[in-house]
Order: C-alpha cells, then sequence, then structure tokens
C-alpha cells in the first residue's frame, strides 16, 4: 500500500506542475480614450464604454505566460510604452475587476468615433457586413475587417475569424467614414 501511496503522491505532484507551467493568463480589450498615465504610480486611466474611468496597472518586469492573438500583438504596442494621453485605443488586459494589467495598447487615434449597443440581425460572409438593430429600433450596417478587434468574453481576437449569428448581442465601436461604418472595436457575448 506504500508503494501505491507514494505513486499517487508522485502522480498528483506532477500534475499540479503541468497545470501550473502551462497556465496562461486569458487576455481581454475595452476601447475607450486615455485620459491619464501616472509612471510613478504605474497606472492607465481610461474612460470606457459608459462614460465611467477605468484604472489599469502597467506592466512589471515579471514574465506573464498571455493567450495573446500574435496578430493583434503585432498591431500594437506595449502598454507600458504608451505615452499618447487622449488618443482612443483599444487597451488589452489581463485580471478583473480593480485587479487588472494592460499587456499592450492599439491607439486609434483622436477619432471621431460612436457607438452602437445592439443586436445582430443579419452577417453577409461574402461581403463581411454586419447588420445591427439597437434597442430604439434603428439598424446600422458594418463592413468587418482583418484589423477588428473582438472580445468575445473567453478570449480577444482579430476579425479575420469573426463570423457573427443572428440574435448575438454586441457593442460596436466603430469610425463613421465615407458612407461606410467601419467598427475597431467588438464586444461581442456569443
Amino acid at each position: 500500500m506504500e508503494g501505491k501511496g507514494k505513486q499517487m503522491l508522485a502522480a498528483a505532484a506532477l500534475a499540479s506542475f503541468c497545470l501550473s507551467a502551462g497556465a496562461q493568463m486569458v487576455v481581454h480589450a475595452v476601447s475607450g480614450m486615455v485620459k491619464s498615465i501616472n509612471a510613478n504610480a504605474k497606472t492607465m486611466d481610461v474612460v470606457v464604454d459608459n462614460g465611467s474611468t477605468s484604472e489599469f496597472k502597467l506592466p512589471s518586469d515579471a514574465k506573464v505566460n498571455l493567450d495573446f492573438d500574435n496578430a493583434l500583438r503585432e498591431d500594437s504596442i506595449e502598454a507600458n510604452k504608451f505615452e499618447h494621453v487622449g488618443d482612443y485605443v483599444v487597451l488589452y488586459y489581463y485580471g478583473y475587476d480593480d485587479n487588472r494589467t494592460a499587456v499592450a495598447v492599439k491607439d486609434l487615434g483622436a477619432g471621431p468615433f460612436k457607438k452602437v449597443q445592439g443586436t445582430v440581425v443579419s452577417y453577409d460572409k461574402h461581403d463581411h457586413t454586419m447588420t445591427v438593430k439597437d434597442d430604439g429600433g434603428k439598424s446600422e450596417s458594418f463592413v468587418l475587417n482583418d484589423h477588428l478587434v473582438v472580445d468575445r468574453g473567453i478570449s480577444v481576437d482579430s476579425g479575420r475569424g469573426y463570423s457573427p449569428h443572428r440574435g448575438d448581442d454586441v457593442t460596436v465601436t466603430y469610425s463613421p467614414s465615407s458612407g461606410k461604418n467601419s467598427p475597431v472595436f467588438i464586444r461581442s457575448r456569443e
């Protein structure tokens, strides 16, 4: 019985080691305007969707294993190198509630940007066009592209593989330009 107990203990230790060695922090995203950056406190404040200000910690030198799309990472800069207060951004982070750490920032410039919250009523895969109806019944159409950032709640992905479904609840941040609405960020709760 003693040998079997040691084997079970060894198996449990090995499983624990494998789980901790492969653990990754899931990256999420928000869009908003950078209100302030405090280099001394190592924080960044961002005015988010509902108009409130959210504080994010800037990353430390500690290495963190992240589940972060390579295309999105390459299309952004490290959060602790970002300096453009007043710009509209997509901020990538990990953590929850008041313990969120900024990872990277995609600078979108000054805007203008608009937001609409609603339900997907149609998606044309061929034209990459999504139509969303807001709570007031107004419909807006959007042309999706590969540089779009999509936070699905469980992960953040580029627009390359995004295929919304009728009935999906979404918040779309977009730039109204030349008659076509170009989304830069979609928060999708599928």
